[in-house]
């Protein structure tokens, strides 16, 4: 089960750094021996998921890793699972909703439903909000794994807006503070005048898989929150998550109230 276990934690890494990777390069961002991370990437190479360039020696993801993920993707459909919920947050709310899924650990926005307000406030699917400055995108540093946080945290935190969250302490404790409410907002922190409420969705194994977004100016979508809408966004992503066999939100008892 170990080495199981270890062969899935290479692969993600593998897949989240977006490019081929040296052997010390992978043990040292899983904090794990040299030895040990070659000799699951041997048997990884056996069965044909990753491969070795030749000049470099580093280790890169393969095509048959390619086709495996696309089946997978085609069978776990987030934006279907989600339509339903995502129609009724809208309606409540009058407010734009996004869909965003993690990549590399950054959000990227995968679906949107504009809400019919004479001003029309929303985001395109393909848009990849700043990880560090954005409600999706500080949802996934919170949830998503350890090796995703340490990247962003290593880069430059550019600021978008001057109310840009920049500071590494200051991103590390507003992370705390979302996994203990599970929710965040990001008021004219990529954009001014511009709020995103978001909350994260999970599937089997509290696994994070995406957020669940509401978009407007920051007269509607205030930061903290109004109650409703909070309660809006929570029971739509209990709901999505719960459909994908995670109970993450009834064993933390249900909504979270404003903090």
């Amino acid at each position: 089960m170990r080495s199981v276990l270890m062969a899935v934690r290479v692969l993600e890494a593998m897949a989240l750094a977006g490019g081929p990777l040296r052997v010390s390069d992978l043990a040292r961002q899983l904090a794990e021996p040299k030895g040990r991370v070659h000799r699951h990437l041997v048997t990884l190479r056996q069965a044909g998921l990753v491969a070795q360039e030749e000049t470099t020696e580093r280790y890169h993801l393969t095509w048959r890793m390619f086709q495996i993920g696309q089946a997978a993707g085609e069978q776990f459909d987030l934006k279907r699972v989600a339509e339903a919920a995502m129609h009724r947050l809208r309606d409540a709310v009058g407010q734009s909703v996004l869909l965003a899924v993690p990549t590399g650990g950054d959000p990227l926005v995968v679906h949107a439903l504009e809400a019919p307000n004479k001003v029309l406030i929303s985001v395109q699917p393909g848009n990849r909000p700043a990880a560090h400055c954005s409600a999706q995108g500080r949802v996934m540093l919170a949830f998503g794994p350890p090796d995703a946080l340490a990247r962003t945290l290593a880069g430059r935190l550019e600021p978008l807006t001057p109310h840009s969250l920049t500071d590494v302490p200051s991103l590390r404790a507003r992370l705390e503070k979302v996994r203990g409410r599970m929710w965040e907002t990001a008021p004219s922190e990529a954009l001014l005048g511009i709020n995103v409420l978001a909350a994260p969705i999970f599937a089997a194994g509290e696994v994070l898989v995406g957020s669940l977004g509401i978009v407007g100016s920051v007269q509607f979508v205030q930061d903290p929150p109004a109650p409703a809408m909070l309660a809006a966004l929570q029971q739509a992503a209990a709901e999505i998550s719960a459909r994908l066999g995670s109970a993450r939100y009834r064993d933390s008892g249900g909504t979270k109230s404003r903090q």
